[in-house]
């Protein structure tokens, strides 16, 4: 075999053992809970486990390089990983009650296995070349045994999960099933020459095959970390409610004394100095104490002291214990004594310690965080106008995003912490470096000159541009730095920040991997986009924005039967402003909400005057779905107006799904049951899976317009455009193509079988007639120019 190829099987043997680890970890989960939630963490193990053997099968056929051109057929393919995930569903399920029998777990082993195997072979059916395949039935007939059995004893230890070892050892069992299903089979599986089978449907390559790995295995990794991320989070609950036993079990110890001498101890103050009470009579009070507070103790014992205070003791091998000492006088056996009160706290000024460390470090990186930052930087503010000036360094990772993408978030965080730990040996002690979130990070400078920090920027820059190996994967991803210093550029810690962050937004744009200065004017396009969003509000206020409106061409009738809401403004002095300016700033500052509440009024009120078969498209920005109450405010909105709701198509983007899958799932499943129709925008150009479309409730795919600008000109596009198109046909999803612009694009959409187009060629954006010359709206598509198409 060659290089190439054993990377592909150590990729494949990679994906198997996050998607058996994340799967245990979430079943495992799944045999904590009772009702719905069970059934959540039960249905995620199973599809996850289900995806992750897909992966391993088709990462692991890239390593076989037969001599011959090889593709796969969509629908085997689609249906072998359906094939897994159902069968892990019932294999799974037998576990879930406690301590399951031996006919259980036999059963679980058949049923795991089995499915591994379907997969497999349903995999390889899947391939076409110039030949067919033959297996070698002993081969055969030992892989799926051998998958059976490892599946059925990797339930070992199904009772002792979620612990480490338990998770290790079932994941494991789990991984070498999986590798003896396809290896054992692979060996006794020979090509064999020969005329290629016509057999009909959609065929993937190699690199179609690869990308739809690479995005199982951007789930798996997903699913892990969510699984990594549960479990932190339980054994973290379970040492708070341990914390809190222990709180309410504790009692003061109590020692009984004559002008310091102790007579008699309680058994809690035997335990906590790790003594007994015969050792302890006749011993001064003083010899327990540390030095430090002597001073206090003395007036405790002259009962000249009513306060309560805190000190330290000598306990166990001269372990100090901090505790709280209160005092009073007491008679005892007939004579006049003290008694003083010791409760130990030391476990809770740790665990404040704790908090506070959480408080002011970031839990990743143990960095400082924000709250830490800001007010260190305030203080060295305030010294530098006392002629001690200060340098602000904010770092931001130039191709972090693409580590995270490609190797999963596990490896993103692992490269946070390493960055951390080089930029700590970079400062002084009197530096403060601070991780401010995500990827970016601050250091805090005092005492210094442009020289230094400007040495200091150069060898985080040199530093960070070496490269990291974490988990086998060497990785470059460099930083840019800006630079800010005060007194000089500003006296405010909220403007040093500001200068800081547009010297960063600089270095950026000129290439990434540099540092710069900030310098007088860098702030005019802040403060224009401070004056744009200005603007913008009031104009949102005055309702002052248009709406206007594109047409949705039928592709077969070539009648208009929707419109999409576009919101335009015309801006006093600036002219028309485009969306794709103010939009974003409208998100940045919190006015997406009121600006949609506007367009969506505006639109159904114009849409209640057009024909009954007319719908309106509007769309709903990713920053929207952070308000809990959106489905009631739309629904609300559209019976006030009277607009129905299976007239109203709402358009959402791949982000939406990426930000909160879970919550967005929910809204728009409410939205969808109310009766509106759901789009996904821009398809094509984010994170979209078969399975997110199977999960979502969408009832139209929109294809972006990237790849319609190229129909005609780029064969890669127009195949992308048909393989979507198909894909939209068996899911039975409406496909929109948005951007067409030439006859050529209409003819290709159409007879790849498109069912509705917007663009240029069939309508510009307008301003919708007012009611005094509506005619109807059937007039207005009887404008719409008509392309003739023989294929249609």
């Amino acid at each position: 075999m060659t290089p190439n190829a054993w990377a592909w099987i150590v990729l494949a043997v990679a994906i198997g053992v996050g998607a058996c680890l994340s799967s245990v970890i979430l079943f495992a989960r799944a045999r904590d809970h009772r009702g719905r939630i069970r059934w959540f963490w039960f249905g995620l193990a199973a599809i996850i486990f289900g995806i992750g053997v897909w992966a391993t099968h088709f990462v692991a056929m890239l390593a076989e390089e037969p001599a011959m051109q090889m593709g796969y057929a969509l629908a085997p393919t689609v249906l072998s990983v359906a094939l897994v995930s159902l069968g892990a569903i019932p294999g799974f399920a037998l576990m879930l009650t406690p301590s399951p029998s031996m006919v259980r777990r036999l059963g679980s082993g058949v049923m795991l296995g089995g499915s591994i195997a379907a997969m497999h072979f349903t995999g390889m059916e899947a391939m076409r070349f110039d030949g067919r395949l033959a297996y070698k039935p002993g081969y055969v007939i030992l892989a799926i045994s051998l998958g059976m059995i490892l599946s059925a004893l990797s339930w070992r230890r199904v009772d002792e999960l979620p612990r480490a070892s338990a998770v290790v050892e079932t994941a494991t069992l789990l991984v070498l099933g999986i590798a003896a299903v396809h290896f054992i089979s692979m060996a006794g599986t020979r090509y064999i020459p020969g005329p290629t089978p016509t057999i009909g449907g959609i065929l993937i390559g190699r690199n179609a095959t690869l990308a739809s790995v690479v995005a199982c295995a951007l789930v798996v990794g997903t699913a892990l970390t969510i699984g990594l991320f549960d479990q932190r989070w339980r054994w973290t609950r379970d040492e708070a409610a341990r914390l809190r036993e222990l709180a309410d079990c504790t009692i003061e110890g109590l020692l009984i004394h004559t002008d310091g001498v102790i007579l008699w101890a309680n058994s809690v103050v035997c335990e906590m100095l790790g003594s007994d009470a015969d050792r302890l009579a006749g011993h001064h009070v003083i010899d327990l104490v540390a030095p430090d507070w002597q001073e206090v103790v003395g007036s405790h014992l002259s009962l000249a002291s009513k306060s309560i205070d805190e000190i330290e003791v000598t306990g166990t091998q001269g372990i100090l214990l901090r505790v709280e000492l209160a005092s009073r006088k007491i008679h005892y056996e007939g004579h006049s004594a003290g008694v003083l009160a010791l409760r130990d706290i030391t476990e809770r000024r740790k665990t404040e310690a704790r908090i506070e460390h959480l408080a002011y470090n970031d839990s990743l990186t143990g960095l400082s965080n924000r709250a830490r930052f800001d007010e260190y930087l305030a203080l060295m503010i305030t010294r530098a106008d006392e002629g001690q000036p200060v340098s602000l360094l904010i770092i931001d990772l130039d191709r972090f995003k693409a580590v995270n993408d490609l190797h999963g978030h596990p490896i993103g965080d692992r490269v946070l912490q390493h960055v951390a730990s080089r930029l700590q040996r970079l400062v002084r002690s009197d530096d403060l470096v601070a991780r401010l979130g995500g990827d970016e990070f601050a250091i805090v400078v005092p005492k210094t000159t442009v020289e230094a920090a400007t040495n200091l920027a150069g060898r985080i820059i040199e530093s960070l541009c070496r490269p990291f190996e974490v988990d086998g994967f060497i990785l470059v991803i460099g930083a840019s730095v800006g630079v800010a210093m005060a007194p000089a550029n500003a006296n405010r810690a909220a403007t040093l920040m500001q200068a800081s962050d547009f010297a960063l937004g600089r270095a950026k744009r000129e290439g990434r991997n540099r540092l710069c200065f900030f310098e007088a004017g860098m702030d005019v396009r802040f403060r224009e986009r401070q004056a744009i969003e200005l603007d913008l509000r009031r104009a949102i206020e005055m309702e002052t924005l248009d709406v206007h409106y594109q047409p949705l061409v039928d592709c077969v009738t070539r009648r208009t039967i929707g419109y999409e809401a576009l919101v335009r403004w015309q801006h006093a002095e600036r002219g028309w402003i485009s969306p794709a300016e103010f939009i974003p700033i409208a998100e940045e500052a919190g006015l997406i909400l009121p600006l949609g509440q506007f367009v969506l009024e505006r639109a159904a009120a114009a849409a209640c005057e057009w024909a009954d078969d007319i719908t309106l498209a509007v769309n709903l920005s990713p920053r929207q779905f952070h308000n809990p109450t959106l489905p009631e405010d739309i629904i609300a909105t559209i019976k006030r107006i009277g607009l129905p709701a299976h007239r109203l198509e709402l358009e959402v983007t791949e982000s939406v799904l990426i930000d909160d899958s879970v919550r967005a799932l929910e809204m728009l499943r409410r939205l969808k049951t109310y009766g509106m129709s759901i789009a996904l925008d821009d398809f094509g150009t984010g994170y979209s899976s078969l399975g997110t479309l199977r999960q979502f409730p969408f009832d139209k795919l929109k294809i972006d317009r990237s790849f319609v600008n190229n129909l005609g000109i780029d064969p890669d596009a127009t195949s992308m455009v048909n393989a979507i198109l198909a894909m939209g046909s068996s899911l039975r999803l409406t496909v929109t193509a948005e951007g067409v612009e030439t006859q050529i694009q209409l003819e290709t959409l159409c007879a790849g079988g498109c069912d509705i187009m917007q663009g240029y060629l069939l309508g510009r954006p307008a301003a919708f007639p007012h009611e005094s010359d509506r005619a109807s709206v059937t007039a207005i598509q009887s404008d719409r120019p008509f392309y003739s198409n023989n294929n249609t």
